[in-house]
């Protein structure tokens, strides 16, 4: 145990020796007035007292607000496994990661789209900017094709594969008769070559589209963010519940060791040290708690 002085600078001096317990005063009904009259003689019990105090309320506010998130993200969790069992099975890839993939592969198809865009004859300016629409255009499609799918809008999802077919036959119609113009080689090599060519830009669309398709839907991505960011904030909270915790049982350790020390030399007659000094324990969790 720590000695504390009860005297120095701030303090008065020695309080008076108490004069024990009035008749049919419960030890620690005395106590709480002995403390009172502990505070108003010595400086250092009263400040440790209202540090203390403060300490308390404090951890108890942040404690009930590290319960409320504690409470908001198991909320945020069973909300997420609610729509984890609404999703299907094949709704795994995080809905971040398909959209980052999708746009790389449109623009991956830059190059084809380019190729192309060669063969309307036009300026290089114009080229580049007819690849960049054509490349717009096919990761567009990767969209609508998820979209209406997912939406279950079976008559826009035929009209756009019908689009797409279309667009498709006249790329590869395309890009046939501009090698046809350009090279004069075999009919069948330059075939070979604009099938390829449209091959690729189909595929890409197809490979966006599937992981589009396979994306976590929009609730439950929400979802399993709001729960893990409520998570982290919850325990960021029991953090700080901690340490405002153990600043307030430092706290408290202080005030019950100055006054303890006070009580241990000033023993109120007719009340013995058993007494007295759970007694004294007591009256400061009274007072801490008011």
């Amino acid at each position: 145990m720590t000695i504390h002085s009860l005297m120095g600078p701030g303090g008065p001096g020695e309080p008076e020796k108490p004069s024990g317990p009035q008749p049919g005063e419960s030890p620690v009904s005395y106590a709480l007035r002995a403390i009172g009259r502990l505070f108003t003689t010595s400086r250092l019990a009263k400040d440790q007292f209202h540090e203390a105090r403060h300490d308390q309320a404090q951890a108890e506010r942040i404690a009930a607000d590290a319960e409320e998130t504690g409470q908001q993200a198991t909320a945020a969790r069973a909300r997420a496994d609610a729509e984890r069992r609404k999703a299907s099975r094949h709704l795994r890839i995080p809905r971040g990661v398909g959209t980052s993939v999708a746009i790389g592969l449109a623009l991956l198809d830059a190059l084809p789209a380019y190729w192309t865009a060669e063969a309307f004859g036009l300026d290089q300016n114009s080229t580049v900017v007819l690849t960049v629409l054509l490349c717009t255009a096919l990761g567009g499609a990767m969209w609508l094709l998820d979209l209406f799918a997912a939406k279950g809008r079976p008559v826009p999802l035929r009209i756009l594969q019908a689009t797409l077919t279309a667009a498709f036959t006249a790329m590869f119609i395309l890009r046939f008769d501009y090698l046809q113009v350009t090279s004069g080689g075999d009919p069948w090599s330059s075939a070979l070559q604009a099938v390829a060519l449209t091959a690729t830009s189909a595929a890409l669309v197809a490979v966006g589209y599937v992981v589009l398709k396979h994306r976590k839907t929009k609730p439950l991505a929400d979802a399993e963010h709001t729960a893990r960011q409520l998570e982290s904030f919850s325990a960021e909270a029991e953090k700080d519940a901690a340490s405002a915790s153990a600043r307030a049982a430092m706290s408290r350790a202080a005030l019950q060791d100055t006054v303890v020390t006070w009580a241990v030399s000033h023993q109120p007659p007719g009340l013995a040290h058993e007494e007295f000094l759970p007694a004294i324990t007591q009256a400061i969790d009274i007072l801490l708690s008011r």
